[in-house]
């Protein structure tokens, strides 16, 4: 069966603000737009590529979930530098993620649209492009609906549906740990994915209001060209939710 990878790109005032993927047969299209379409609430362009994938891979099963609450975001970033130094990221390393995504990785102290590379081992920069970073795309569930379901049952939200996919794909491509917080002022949580714990969600990593933040991918240097390979161009579907 021929499958599409469908990918919307929002923003606002030159700002990216809303982002999803789908991996879709082609008689979905139009309910996938039409949901795209509704998916931002404020944004003054749209870009949304519709694209056909030669073959889909599947990954039998997402990350398994662990859930933590802290009183403060410094609390929760001392606990996400533990969780990237038992994935093999030297303490050094894992500061400085932390560190790029309070500050804003991009140009100026800006948010980035994708993700930083950092080798796991001397913490040098490698995305080719500092302001566009690196995407991970074409992704999605291979029955959405029903992880979803799951997902707002166990207590979790809409978002984690995303992300959580995402995080799975990162670590099946050869990432070895994943830090992540989002750049939404009103969003506080976010998480640390290794391939021995799985998507560690932590709540709080930034105070309310705050603007910035991202993605922070640690991986080995001698890997780049596999893995950006992977992130970006293999489509994925996820098989099953672990929680």
């Amino acid at each position: 069966m021929p499958f599409l990878s469908v990918r919307m790109r929002a923003s606002l005032l030159g700002r990216h603000v809303s982002g999803a993927e789908r991996i879709i047969s082609p008689e979905e299209i139009p309910p996938i737009l039409c949901e795209l379409i509704r998916r931002p609430k404020k944004y003054d362009a749209m870009k949304i590529t519709i694209e056909k994938v030669s073959s889909v891979e599947v990954i039998r099963n997402s990350l398994k979930i662990r859930s933590y609450k802290f009183s403060s975001p410094e609390d929760g970033r001392e606990f996400a530098v533990k969780e990237l130094v038992k994935a093999g990221v030297p303490e050094t390393v894992a500061q400085k993620g932390v560190e790029l995504l309070k500050g804003g990785p991009g140009p100026g102290g800006r948010v980035m649209r994708g993700a930083v590379l950092l080798d796991i081992n001397s913490g040098e920069r490698l995305e080719p492009d500092r302001a566009r970073g690196i995407r991970t795309t074409k992704i999605d569930w291979k029955d959405r609906e029903s992880v979803r379901k799951k997902l707002l049952g166990a207590g979790f939200t809409e978002r984690t549906l995303d992300a959580l996919a995402l995080a799975t794909k990162n670590i099946h491509c050869g990432v070895l740990a994943e830090l992540c917080w989002s750049d939404d002022p009103t969003y506080t949580a976010g998480y640390v994915a290794t391939p021995d714990r799985g998507y560690v969600r932590i709540d709080p990593l930034k105070h309310e209001g705050d603007p910035l933040g991202g993605r922070v991918y640690f991986i080995l240097k001698d890997r780049l060209k596999e893995v950006m390979g992977c992130l970006q161009e293999r489509a994925m579907l996820i098989d099953s939710l672990q929680l």
